[in-house]
């Protein structure tokens, strides 16, 4: 969806005219040609319309993402989708089918990480990863020093915690956590992703012999 299409809906769905959706943030014959595709909008802009409706932005962003994304990324996103639903609906055969997309992306690296060690989990062969696998997946840890601010990474993480050691694991949540509580605010989908990580450590600690807990 373009972002004129997602204002248009917007704008219908509060029931507005164009000149009561702009109040005056830019000139009607823009915003008309903006909702038809013809020109597009500044940031600045479209932010004053979306904060001077309430419009939730992340859903509004979320909208419109796709027009934005590369094929790969959004080849990556139907993926991972697939994958949820297969996993959520406990289907072995289509897990291992979406695993064999995975593998064909020619980049996707930290996409690849993620779901061999999610597949993993399902087939319950961790123990099978082999050292190399597990090196590789701490190299990336290792080589980013913003990784607590990378969703990707915080992401990799999340997936990866039954792959390290007890030692490894508590290293790591404790760096996250220490980073986290320096800061004086986050958004909520950050604070999101930290909750799914502290309870996916718990929840580790409890099933695949993580020691302790910091």
């Amino acid at each position: 969806m373009t972002i004129g299409e997602a204002l248009k809906q917007e704008r219908i769905h509060l029931g507005l005219t164009q000149d009561e959706m702009i109040q005056g943030i830019i000139h009607k014959s823009h915003y008309s040609k903006i909702e038809r595709g013809i020109e597009g909008i500044s940031a600045e802009s479209l932010f004053k319309i979306l904060f001077a409706h309430h419009i939730d932005v992340d859903q509004f962003l979320e909208q419109i993402k796709d027009d934005f994304l590369s094929e790969e990324d959004l080849i990556e996103l139907k993926l991972e989708n697939k994958l949820k639903s297969a996993f959520n609906g406990s289907n072995k055969e289509k897990i291992e089918e979406c695993l064999q997309e995975v593998m064909k992306l020619s980049d996707s690296r930290i996409f690849k990480y993620r779901v061999v060690v999610a597949v993993a989990i399902v087939r319950n062969q961790l123990d099978e990863l082999g050292d190399e696998f597990k090196s590789t997946i701490i190299a990336e840890f290792n080589a980013k020093d913003n990784w607590v601010e990378n969703i990707d990474m915080l992401r990799l993480f999340d997936n990866c915690i039954p792959v390290f050691s007890t030692e490894q694991a508590d290293n790591y949540i404790s760096f996250l956590l220490k980073h986290y509580n320096e800061k004086v605010s986050y958004s909520e989908k950050y604070e999101d992703r930290i909750a799914s990580i502290c309870i996916n450590y718990l929840y580790c600690w409890r099933n695949y012999g993580l020691e302790t807990v910091k």
